[in-house]
């Protein structure tokens, strides 16, 4: 299993508001898991889906298809892997990915293929600002 660990800056601080906050602290908490799940998922469909690949380009049939470079999102092809990844939300828990196979060998790559990363570099994304917006959530309540 692959796990990611996440620092927050200023969590001292930040735990002191959210004693401050009470029960309306879950809410704070739970709304911002809610929008970073959201927006990694968001990130990730739009990294697949847009943007030019430069990558092998080959011939599959009678379609052409432009792959991506090691090291940029993956190119989308038939659209599985976009249409698959979900984000699971349930009160402070969130899990943000996809039950196709090939998603895992796409993100860190494989003895034959270099990484395509396509989650984490959405998740980095989308947690940009992530502190500043809870604060700002807190301050809005505490007041």
């Amino acid at each position: 299993m692959t796990t990611l660990d996440v620092d927050i800056v200023g969590l001292k601080a930040l735990t002191d508001q959210l004693i401050a906050l009470g029960a309306d602290a879950d809410d704070v908490i739970e709304g911002a898991i809610f929008d970073l799940a959201n927006e990694t998922r968001n990130l990730a469909v739009a990294g697949i889906s847009g943007g030019s690949k430069t990558g092998r380009t080959y011939r599959r049939g009678n379609v052409t298809h432009i792959a991506s470079a090691p090291g940029q999102y993956p190119a989308t092809d038939r659209g599985r892997l976009v249409n698959s990844i979900k984000a699971i939300i349930s009160g402070t828990t969130a899990i943000v990915g996809t039950n196709v196979k090939y998603g895992a060998w796409l993100e860190f790559g494989t003895s034959r293929m270099a990484a395509r990363p396509w989650l984490l570099p959405s998740f980095k994304a989308a947690s940009i600002g992530l502190e500043k917006g809870l604060k700002a959530a807190i301050e809005a309540r505490v007041k």
